[in-house]
């Protein structure tokens, strides 16, 4: 995402970007005042058509927001847009992934050939778990021909997948905040004809109700309140005081260190800050697979801006086994990172870092 003179422009890409190729993406542009049009600046200007996206709206409060949508080819590393802005025009310039090499006919025939037998065995699989197994190996071939890239709408494609063919599983979210901002786990509770059973973790007050709200319908998901910590009790919470008109990335914040939430506001560019404490019940990791009856998991997913590493190396992953595991690296010390990673190493995981700040790993097999 970047901004200029107060107007904000994200790109989502719905293609890998290959040299000489067309790259396709979606994206969406807010502004305080109406954007009267917008359009890509190349050898000729090609209009986008905008469209309402009230869930940016909803994470940018005051700002109106519109989608759009394009198939490009692209030479440099960069879209150039031009934006009308009530009665003011200008460019922006928005920087783009670099370009994956172009493969050879061979490679290209080689690698259908590949996913196409991955994909009949996924098919004849006897039971989930197996299919699985091709699932994941078809991810793998994925990322090995793009170079290793891995972004997070790969992941979201992966956890799709897994979705899929696992329509039973069993998870554990922590850091769940309001369900549905930023939730890669969303789209799978959602899903038509699926059957997810798991637990649901969130300490602050008002994202737990809104968590509630959003899951009440599902009596296989079981929420819980508390914070996980290193021993049963009552802990201090610290999030960032909720003004109207805040940025709703902003108002998810919380963290068991005061320093470090302050430190994470910083990046998000906020030099002076209000925070707020609130007390809350904690629970080891243990207490709470004990308190659901947890014995195997499928999937692990953490997100809580920094305790990652506390949380997840108190899970016994040679007993619970899950397949994949979700985190977030990006506020973690290098220790910690090189840390976790050993102790996915010890337990025969592969792991991947988006660029986007999350690790996404799986039992190797």
């Amino acid at each position: 995402m970047i901004e200029h003179r107060g107007v904000l422009i994200h790109l989502d890409p719905k293609s890998d970007r290959v040299a000489d190729a067309e790259f396709t993406f979606e994206g969406w542009v807010a502004a305080y005042e109406p954007v009267r049009a917008l359009w890509l600046l190349g050898l000729e200007r090609t209009p986008l058509s905008l469209c309402d996206r009230p869930d940016v709206r909803r994470v940018f409060p005051g700002r109106r927001a519109w989608g759009f949508a394009a198939k490009v080819k692209v030479s440099g590393d960069a879209l150039r847009f031009g934006v009308e802005l009530g009665d003011e025009i200008f460019e922006v310039e928005h920087p783009l992934p670099h370009a994956l090499p172009a493969r050879s006919w061979r490679e290209r025939m080689m690698s259908q050939l590949i996913l196409a037998w991955l994909r009949l065995r996924e098919r004849l699989a006897s039971n989930p778990s197996r299919r699985w197994r091709f699932v994941l190996r078809r991810h793998l071939v994925l990322r090995e021909q793009r170079s290793n890239v891995f972004q997070r709408r790969h992941t979201d494609a992966l956890l799709s997948d897994f979705a899929a063919v696992l329509p039973e599983a069993v998870f554990v979210q922590i850091g769940a905040n309001d369900g549905y901002t930023g939730d890669p786990i969303y789209p799978l509770l959602t899903r038509p004809g699926s059957r997810w059973r798991g637990v649901l973790v969130e300490p602050v007050a008002d994202l737990f109700a809104q968590l509630s709200q959003r899951y009440a319908h599902l009596p296989a998901l079981h929420l819980e309140q508390a914070a996980i910590g290193e021993s049963d009790g009552n802990i201090v919470i610290h999030h960032l005081g909720r003004r109207e008109g805040d940025n709703l990335w902003l108002q998810q914040l919380a963290s068991l260190d005061p320093e470090l939430l302050r430190e994470n506001a910083r990046r998000l560019g906020l030099d002076e800050v209000v925070t707020i404490s609130e007390t809350v019940p904690c629970l080891t990791v243990a207490s709470l697979l004990r308190r659901h009856g947890l014995t195997k998991l499928d999937l692990i997913a953490i997100d809580t801006e920094g305790m990652d590493w506390n949380i997840l190396r108190q899970f016994d992953l040679e007993k619970l086994r899950p397949k994949l595991i979700l985190y977030e690296h990006q506020h973690l010390s290098v220790e910690e990172r090189e840390q976790l990673q050993a102790l996915l190493a010890r337990h025969n995981y592969g792991w991947v870092e988006t660029p986007e700040g999350d690790t996404l790993s799986w039992k190797q097999v």
